[in-house]
């Protein structure tokens, strides 16, 4: 065995100390120069922190404007990253796929939709063994749906039963809807509905699809956000009852929205070949009539939303355009928060001037001033962090709509986007003020020669002043216009009678005669009305014509119709303008009938009195007119005025209809009804409403009457706090003047006078400004109602005095300590 002993190259494993001695010099340098940033930096956040607290309320409006600002923003940005999660619940995410179908028509144009035909899903299930289930929904069931008493206008689907299994969507009782009329609700809906009754077994009814039974209740989602929402499910098997155009060959309707779940171990490139497959053979034997052909590919769980390519038939999934728009109102916000600070920084301008004059003398240069600048900035805007969210907590135990979610599943994700979004509202708020502040020359601040930033005449910092007014105003006056018209409808108004009104719905075998008398016996009860629903959507249709017309079915005009009687008319207090009521005795008012004034016009009668006797026909039956009542609001405010007929017919009686006595205590009331219920129907939970309170629930929007309470509130307390900044400041640099003026024997009142008259200048120039525009806003808000709240000088009245009080009370109180102050102490040192 040679052994072989590989001698060191000495020349190539020689150390060079003197490189050696290079790098430890460079990373010496290297630690000295992180050792001074970090100095630097330390030495920054030790500056603001003293300027801050030398300034503590110019510091203290900064911090809460800007914290007010930032908790309807952190809101916002909730619902942003919600958008991102939607669906992120079900059991299945990596196995779940939507198809979604690209149509091409003649001239070559592709249209990308959400939904596709129809046949797809059986089609898929039938012949794809990569398939394990499919789920088809058909978003086109929704309108009004009633249980007697009360008529909510519902926004559903029709879903096979494999929905249920496919998503996460879970059952708190009942079963799933697969029989024809049956359907599911959800958990919020079945209360509004029923309240703590159970709902299984209960039916819903629409006056034109007829009555569905409940057969399950959903649990409600939480905390978890889908695309798929939706009031009520009904049974896919009740679909073809209503669209008989369904059909299993129907390849060109694209208004179905198809689900698959994959088997276990599919690759989704598989389903890509089958979609390939079913277009290829669609192409051969599918007439596609205007289109030239269509194609399929399937879109994962987490890919549905946000909508990155503009879909059609998308509903309830957002647009990355429409998440720019909802964004645009906290922007606003935000940036009136940091007019404030633009402002204030700006104000103090002059005494910074020293500041960074003294700066520059000692060697600094202008980027080490920005970043001192923006340092201050950012350490304000992470106080105003903590102020924003306990704003949040506070909104969201005072706001509860539907449309608001308050949870997100990734809760690091939010709190990097509420720390991101801070730091760039400390730039955004805080790079102007820094380069101005830090381009000041050492030579104009020795002189004298610097003065605040203008704009013109004008100076800088009133425009930001006004336009800080002008929204608020504009804003307080449109908020308060919609409040009136939510008001107007949720409360008692001259449309018809809802208070002391209580309305008990009858089941199918209720004895409306034996129950009416029995519970006119009970104390408190002064009148019992029959109708087949109440005021309010629950509307039936029918036809109107003359007598000489009734053979001309051309001439035959559209009405909405209520079974009622005489009693109902009554408590609903309509106004007769010509006529009477119908006869009280039920036996012979099923050949009268009271209508409308539109009614009354429709069958070519302009004065009123003129039909009254008159016979006309109301579908093929011969009856009379007895009466004429003006028009009124039936169903939505914003719709136009309708035709309407309120005639007896025993067999369309649904509800009681009972006017209490004022004063009465209403649960002694339905205490009492309540053993009258159950002495007939002693299976039957005993389910009534307040006509009133329905009503005020119906129209009242109480969660976005909150919504823009707060907006308002944060848009004003941002003006007010920038106002009161302004004003003290000013105040605080003319006090010699004020000393001086006093001693020549000038009044409090004069004094007062003079420092505040260019503040209650620019409060009345932001109202000759917002008054117009605010009224222009809520003009064309009401607009959109037939019946609405009278647009009277109250609102604008309101709005501006409420802007004088709180912007002249601002301004009194630091004037009137300036003007009280005490020469001697002042002038002392002069």
């Amino acid at each position: 065995m040679d052994i072989h002993i590989i001698r060191p190259d000495r020349h190539r494993d020689r150390i060079d100390y003197g490189k050696l001695a290079g790098t430890e010099i460079s990373i010496n340098e290297s630690g000295k120069r992180t050792q001074s940033r970090l100095a630097m930096l330390q030495n920054y956040f030790k500056i603001a922190v003293r300027s801050l607290w030398k300034h503590k309320l110019f510091s203290f409006i900064n911090v809460v404007g800007l914290g007010l600002a930032m908790a309807f923003c952190f809101m916002q940005l909730i619902q942003v990253q919600s958008t991102f999660e939607k669906d992120s619940f079900h059991p299945f995410p990596d196995r779940t796929y939507r198809i979604i179908t690209d149509a091409t028509s003649k001239d070559g144009q592709t249209y990308s939709l959400a939904s596709t035909p129809f046949p797809l899903g059986e089609k898929l299930l039938n012949e794809q063994s990569i398939i394990e289930k499919t789920v088809r929904i058909n978003r086109t069931f929704g309108g009004n749906l009633s249980n007697g008493i009360k008529t909510l206008r519902t926004n559903g689907l029709y879903a096979d039963a494999s929905y249920f299994e496919v998503f996460g969507f879970k059952l708190e009782q009942g079963k799933p809807a697969s029989e024809p009329r049956t359907a599911v609700l959800t958990h919020e809906m079945a209360e509004r509905f029923f309240g703590t009754a159970d709902p299984i077994g209960k039916t819903l009814t629409n006056y034109e699809m007829g009555t569905f039974t409940i057969t399950g209740v959903l649990k409600p989602l939480d905390k978890f956000q889908t695309h798929l929402k939706s009031d009520i499910v009904v049974s896919m098997a009740t679909l073809p009852l209503f669209k008989p155009a369904v059909r299993t060959e129907n390849w060109v309707d694209y208004d179905t929205y198809t689900f698959v779940l994959l088997s276990k171990g599919t690759k989704r490139e598989a389903l890509d070949r089958a979609l390939a497959d079913v277009a290829a053979a669609n192409r051969k034997t599918v007439d596609f009539k205007e289109l030239k052909y269509h194609t399929f590919r399937e879109q994962s769980l987490s890919e549905i939303s946000p909508d990155y390519e503009g879909l059609l038939n998308n509903p309830f999934v957002e647009p990355l355009w429409k998440i720019g728009v909802s964004l645009l109102v906290p922007l606003i916000i935000i940036i009136l928060a940091g007019f404030n600070y633009v402002n204030l920084t700006l104000t103090r301008s002059l005494s910074r001037a020293r500041e960074v004059g003294v700066r520059k003398v000692a060697g600094a240069r202008r980027g080490q001033l920005i970043n001192q600048f923006l340092v201050e900035t950012v350490i304000v805007a992470l106080l105003a962090l903590a102020i924003g969210y306990f704003g949040l907590l506070f909104m969201q135990t005072y706001i509860h709509v539907s449309w608001i979610t308050w949870e997100v599943n990734d809760t690091r994700m939010l709190w990097a986007i509420f720390l991101g979004f801070t730091l760039f509202t400390g730039f955004l708020a805080g790079i102007l003020p820094a380069r101005i502040l830090s381009s000041y020359q050492p030579v104009q601040i020795l002189k004298g020669e610097l003065a605040p930033t203008g704009l013109g005449k004008f100076g800088f910092r009133k425009t930001l002043t006004i336009i800080q007014f002008v929204v608020a105003l504009v804003f307080m006056t449109a908020t308060g216009i919609m409040n009136s018209q939510f008001e107007y409808m949720a409360n008692d108004n001259e449309n018809f009678n809802r208070k002391n009104i209580l309305n008990i719905p009858l089941t199918a075998d209720s004895d409306f005669k034996l129950l009416s008398n029995e519970m006119a016996k009970q104390a408190g009860v002064k009148r019992i009305g029959l109708t087949s629903a109440t005021f309010n959507e629950g509307a039936g249709k029918a036809k109107l014509a003359r007598l000489t017309d009734k053979a001309n079915a051309a001439a035959q005009k559209e009405a909405f119709i209520y079974s009622t009687d005489a009693g109902f008319i009554e408590n609903m207090r309509l106004k007769f303008i010509a006529g009477e009521n119908m006869p009280a005795t039920a036996d012979t008012s099923v050949h009268f009938v009271v209508l409308n004034q539109k009614a009354t016009r429709s069958l070519g009668w302009k004065n009123p009195k003129d039909i009254v006797g008159q016979t006309i026909m109301l579908n093929q039956t011969e009856v009379i007119v007895s009466g004429v009542v003006k028009d009124f609001c039936i169903m939505r405010y914003e719709l136009p005025v309708s035709s309407l007929i309120l005639a007896f017919d025993p067999r369309e009686i649904k509800v009681l209809s009972l006017e209490v006595e004022a004063g009465t205590d209403p649960e002694q009331v339905t205490a009492g009804l309540a053993k009258v219920w159950k002495r007939y129907h002693p299976r039957e939970s005993f389910v009534y409403s307040w006509y009133e309170e329905q009503l005020y629930e119906d129209y009242a929007e109480g969660g976005d009457q909150r919504v823009t309470e707060i907006m308002l509130f944060i848009v004003f307390a941002i003006a007010v706090l920038g106002l009161l900044g302004m004003v003290t400041y000013s105040t605080g640099k003319r006090i010699k003047e004020v000393g001086v003026r006093k001693v020549m024997g000038a009044s409090v009142a004069q004094i007062m006078h003079l420092l505040s008259v260019s503040f209650v200048k620019m409060i009345l120039i932001a109202a000759a400004i917002a008054i117009p525009l605010g009224y222009l806003l809520g003009s064309l808000f009401l607009n959109i109602f037939t019946y609405h709240a009278e647009l009277g000088p109250r609102v604008f009245l309101v709005c501006l005095g409420s802007l004088l009080l709180i912007g002249l009370s601002t301004i009194g109180m630091q004037t009137y300590k300036a003007a009280m102050t005490n020469p001697a102490e002042t002038l002392r040192n002069d």
